[in-house]
């Protein structure tokens, strides 16, 4: 009630005899358009964050191990001879947002952990090479190689799961970019795409 009159509710109906074509048309023409921007809003959000440089502040707090930041569970599966991302995914609880992101993160960091580690031992091979450590050089390209392999797979894993889940939210690292990040131009259109996307998706 205000000032003595009954605030009545409208709500959309749809008429007895249902929609016309032309209705429909414009309805499946609007849901098209909507779709559109979506996708677009989204593959610009992705692009731009990904242009990003990666937070030494989010580097500095990763595990000092893959297995650390996975559980035991999903280095196994990682580790063993055949791998099916998709197999994995099923395996795991995904029953709710919270816990999908949560894993999100973990092998995303695991990506990173072993990336770093795959640097690392890049450049201390190239200096054993210099200094002809025949049997060191032998150890740290295995090395090299396994952590390449591990991140590579994990990678697989992580497109897998934002694939099965394309509305999940921003993962840790897409947070600190963003946090972090001092490139105007880059936060402007973050900003914007992530905007468009929510209205979209809407």
């Amino acid at each position: 009630m205000m000032a003595g009159r009954e605030v009545v509710a409208t709500y959309p109906k749809v008429p007895p005899n249902g929609l016309s074509s032309e209705a429909r048309k414009k309805l499946q023409q609007c849901r098209d358009c909507c779709n559109q921007i979506l996708k677009a809003a989204m593959a610009i959000n992705s692009s731009v964050l990904a242009e990003m440089e990666i937070p030494r502040a989010y580097m500095e707090s990763l595990p000092k191990s893959g297995k650390a930041c996975l559980g035991d569970i999903i280095i196994r599966y990682i580790t063993a001879d055949q791998f099916s991302p998709e197999h994995l995914l099923d395996c795991l609880d995904l029953s709710s947002e919270h816990q999908t992101l949560e894993i999100a993160n973990r092998i995303e960091a695991a990506v990173h952990v072993w990336k770093q580690k795959d640097q690392k031992k890049h450049i201390n091979h190239k200096k054993a090479k210099r200094a002809s450590w025949g049997g060191k050089v032998k150890g740290l390209v295995s090395d090299t190689e396994k952590n390449h392999f591990l991140a590579q797979r994990a990678e697989t894993l992580l497109h897998s799961l934002r694939h099965r889940f394309p509305g999940l939210p921003q993962s840790a690292l897409d947070m600190n970019k963003i946090q972090y990040n001092k490139d105007v131009g880059q936060s402007i259109l973050e900003s914007y795409s992530r905007v468009m996307e929510s209205l979209a998706l809407t």
